[in-house]
C-alpha cells in the first residue's frame, strides 16, 4: 500500500488467487481466523459487523467464514494459515511476529504514545501504514489495527506521584528489557510467574505488577491491589492482515468494498475498546474500591527519558536504527 492512503493496494494483474469460489461458483468465501474469544471482546465485535456487513452489503455474492477462539489454532498457527492463503485474513499481536518482521519490534518502545488519541492518531496515518506495509515482507498486508490497550501500574502501596514513589516498590519481572526499565526508575523485580502472581501480592511478597486493566480485573487484582496509576507506558494492538496476494488479486471493485468494510469494522473496535476502557475504570472505583491516579507531566516525562532509553536500545539491536527513527519520526507527526 502507498503510504498515507490507508485503504489503497497497488493494482496488480488480476488472478485465481483472486477469488475462492465454492458451491457451483456462486459465492466468494472470505475465511478469517483469531485466536481471541469472548463475545463482548471489542475485536470478537468487530470481526462480526465485518462479517454481517460484507454479506449484507454484498446481496450474498460474498460469504465471509468466522473461525474465532483458536478454532484453527494460535495466533501463530493463524499467520502461517495466512501466509499459504488457508485462511484470508486473521488478527495477530506485532510482538508475536517481530523476529520476522523486525520493524514491528518498534511497538515494544516504552512511552512511545502521550495517550490514546496519540495512539490512534499514529494507528490510523501514515505511521500506521508504514507498520501495515512491514508485512508485505512476509507475503502479508496489515489492514487494520484493533488496539487492546495501554499497560499500567498497580501497586498495594500507593499511588505513584514522583519517581521517589517507585523506589523500592516490588513487581513482578518478566522479560530483560522489562526489568532492565523498571530497575532504572528504582523497582525492584521479582521473577514471579503469572500463576504465581495473585497470591505472591496477598501475601505481600511483592507490591505489585504492571499489565492490562482487562487483565488486573478478570484476574480479581483489584482484590489484593488498591491503586492503579496510569502510566500507559506500553501501547498493545492487534493487527488485522491478510494474504497479500489474495488481496492484490481481487477485482478492484471487490477490493475496495471490503478494505471499506475494514475501515467501519476497525473504527467500531477504537470506539468500543475505549469505551469498554472506561467502564471497566468506573466499575472498579464503584465496585471494588480501586483508586486511580495520572502521572503529573513532569513526572512521566522523566520516566519517558529513563525507560524509554533502556527499551530503545534493545529495539534498535533488533530492528535497526533507521526503521526505529522513521517509525519515532511518525510517532512525532501524529503529536
Amino acid at each position: 500500500m502507498e503510504k498515507g492512503c490507508r485503504r489503497s493496494v497497488g493494482r496488480v494483474a488480476h488472478n485465481s488467487a483472486g477469488r475462492l469460489r465454492l458451491r457451483g461458483d456462486d459465492k466468494q468465501v472470505i475465511r478469517i481466523s483469531t485466536a481471541i474469544s469472548g463475545e463482548t471482546s471489542p475485536t470478537i465485535q468487530a470481526l462480526k459487523l465485518l462479517q454481517q456487513n460484507i454479506e449484507e452489503k454484498s446481496n450474498g455474492e460474498m460469504e465471509v467464514q468466522l473461525f474465532p477462539a483458536g478454532q484453527l489454532g494460535n495466533e501463530t498457527d493463524g499467520i502461517d494459515q495466512c501466509r499459504i492463503g488457508d485462511v484470508h485474513m486473521t488478527t495477530s499481536n506485532p510482538m508475536n511476529i517481530n523476529t520476522a518482521i523486525p520493524t514491528l519490534a518498534t511497538f515494544d518502545q516504552y512511552f512511545m504514545f502521550d495517550d490514546m488519541d496519540h495512539a490512534l492518531r499514529f494507528c490510523n496515518g501514515e505511521g500506521g501504514q508504514y507498520i501495515l506495509d512491514a508485512y508485505n515482507k512476509q507475503g502479508l498486508q496489515g489492514v487494520a489495527f484493533f488496539p487492546l490497550g495501554f499497560r499500567n501500574l498497580t501497586n498495594n502501596r500507593g499511588p505513584i506521584e514522583e519517581l521517589s514513589d517507585l523506589k523500592g516498590l516490588k513487581i513482578r519481572g518478566y522479560n530483560p528489557i522489562q526489568i532492565a526499565a523498571w530497575e532504572a526508575v528504582g523497582c525492584n523485580l521479582s521473577s514471579v510467574t503469572w500463576n504465581e502472581l495473585f497470591t505472591a501480592m496477598q501475601q505481600k511478597l511483592i507490591d505489585g505488577q504492571e499489565g492490562a486493566l482487562t487483565s488486573f480485573s478478570e484476574s480479581k487484582f483489584y482484590e489484593v491491589q488498591k491503586y492503579v496509576t496510569l502510566t500507559q507506558h506500553a501501547f498493545s494492538t492487534d493487527i488485522l492482515v491478510a494474504n497479500q496476494e489474495w488481496l492484490e488479486g481481487l477485482d478492484p471493485e471487490d477490493r475496495e468494498f471490503i478494505l471499506g468494510e475494514v475501515e467501519i469494522a476497525e473504527q467500531f473496535q477504537q470506539e468500543e475498546m475505549i469505551r469498554q476502557t472506561n467502564e471497566l475504570m468506573k466499575q472498579l472505583e464503584e465496585e471494588h474500591g480501586t483508586q486511580f491516579n495520572e502521572l503529573p507531566p513532569e513526572t512521566f516525562q522523566e520516566m519517558r527519558e529513563i525507560m524509554g532509553g533502556i527499551t530503545e536500545e534493545s529495539i534498535v539491536g533488533i530492528c535497526g536504527q533507521e526503521a526505529f527513527d522513521t517509525v519515532m519520526a511518525y510517532v512525532d507527526e501524529a503529536r
